[in-house]
């Protein structure tokens, strides 16, 4: 069964940094434990040793840059993105020697059937059975109804395919989080009322080249509607500087499960796997200002060497936003 890695937190979890997508989820409180924050002094070092290993990555992208030039016409400069890769991945190793992961909680179930993650996630044991057994008709679901469409999708053209069905299922302590985060808020909803609002509890990537991105996607999400599936939501993030691609909320009118499918090049896919640890910190209530910014910048300087779809500016939002006047 393809279950993803505990994660902290992860894709849909709290407001991020204004271009990075999310789901509009509620508050997450820290669970970790903090670390003593580093003296002005060391904070400028640090800044100053991240600025390099940066900026050398941009000087690598800089050197092949002339590569890209009219590569929508030509298709050439596919090593621009190979070249610059280990630097940038050199950046973020460097960036972790210096901000070293926090230490978190583990999520547990005790001797009554009570279960908890840190002092503000807990389910009674009551709950509890409700709980795991919703988190396990989602996976069913997911594995049974809606991978087998995912994988007509993926076989009606052999230009896109299925990435990442590793991380396809949220994990069962991370659904029981979520779950328990919603019932904070809205204590009126039971746990498998709460389970059912998670935007991305079974979630799936198409991968396309960048010739056929821009015809493949509106073609994907139209046969997705003639499977029977219901389009909650589409954006299209290529405009943004620190995300490329584009993501959508989908649900299942027979059982009201809702699944989420984002649309990649191999490049944006990568990118989004770069930076998906800067993106988690950047959501963690504890993370300092001065790497919240360090962590922007690295953002940015990795999307902005992301080659965009011809014509990908013509796939339209869903649903329209509302224009005054």
């Amino acid at each position: 069964m393809p279950i993803d890695h505990p994660d902290s937190p992860d894709d849909s979890d709290t407001p991020g940094p204004p271009d990075v997508p999310r789901p509009p989820d509620g508050p997450e409180p820290p669970d970790a434990v903090p670390r003593p924050p580093p003296g002005p002094a060391n904070r400028e070092a640090a800044h100053l040793a991240y600025r390099d290993t940066v900026d050398r990555a941009d000087a690598a992208y800089q050197e092949h840059a002339a590569d890209n030039i009219g590569y929508e016409a030509s298709g050439v400069g596919h090593g621009s993105w190979s070249e610059v890769l280990p630097s940038l991945r050199a950046a973020w190793k460097e960036h972790q020697e210096r901000n070293p992961e926090r230490e978190r909680v583990t999520p547990q179930t005790h001797a009554d059937g009570s279960w908890s993650s840190g002092d503000a996630r807990r389910l009674t044991p009551a709950q509890n059975t409700e709980a795991t057994k919703a988190c396990a008709d989602i996976h069913e679901e997911g594995e049974r109804v809606i991978l087998p469409a995912m994988r007509r999708i993926e076989a009606a053209d052999p230009d896109r395919r299925l990435a990442g069905l590793e991380h396809m299922l949220k994990g069962m302590d991370r659904l029981k989080e979520k779950i328990a985060e919603r019932r904070r808020y809205h204590p009126d909803l039971s746990p498998r009322q709460a389970a059912a609002e998670v935007p991305d509890a079974v979630r799936f990537t198409f991968e396309y080249s960048e010739s056929r991105y821009t015809e493949g996607v509106p073609a994907d999400v139209e046969g997705m509607k003639g499977l029977g599936c219901e389009l909650l939501k589409l954006k299209n993030l290529w405009a943004k500087d620190q995300y490329k691609g584009i993501n959508s909320q989908w649900r299942r009118p027979e059982t009201g499960l809702r699944f989420e499918v984002q649309f990649h090049t191999p490049e944006s896919r990568e990118a989004k796997e770069l930076t998906h640890k800067a993106y988690e910190r950047l959501r963690d209530p504890l993370t300092s200002e001065a790497e919240e910014s360090e962590l922007e910048d690295y953002q940015r300087r990795v999307n902005a060497l992301i080659r965009v779809p011809p014509g990908v500016f013509t796939i339209e939002d869903y649903p329209l936003e509302k224009r005054d006047g």
